[in-house]
């Protein structure tokens, strides 16, 4: 090989690397800007789905609160029927026990008043 044919090579390498530099050069800068534009869209996105959430998680906010104030409610009322059952129920026991009571000192009355009667 002669000088001449190796600086033709060299000199179509230097080239042709210089091209494969400014096309990659280039497929780099258009992706860097593609990027660019993507992040701007995915920015826009995230603050308007931020501006549409905040009114949705107040509306749960006070949804969560009202249910939390009918719960508690809800309880109170519990407790108290619990606490008027449980007294009717005594009540009612009291009452039972006495009826049985009186009604036992009926029966023996009666039963002594027809023992009675049947003796003479």
């Amino acid at each position: 090989m002669d000088t001449a044919s190796l600086y033709q090579g060299l000199t179509f390498l230097a080239w042709t690397s210089v091209g494969f530099l400014i096309i990659v050069g280039a497929c780099l800068v258009k992706v860097l800007l593609d990027v660019s534009k993507l992040m701007k869209e995915v920015n826009e996105t995230a603050s308007l789905i931020k501006n549409s959430a905040k009114p949705i998680l107040a509306d749960i906010t006070e949804s969560v609160g009202i249910i939390n104030k009918f719960v508690k409610r809800t309880e109170t009322n519990v407790n108290r029927f619990k606490n008027i059952s449980g007294k009717l129920s005594k009540i009612a026991l009291g009452m039972l026990s006495k009826t049985s009571t009186l009604s036992k000192l009926v029966f023996k009355g009666i039963f002594g008043i027809v023992k009675a009667f049947l003796k003479k």
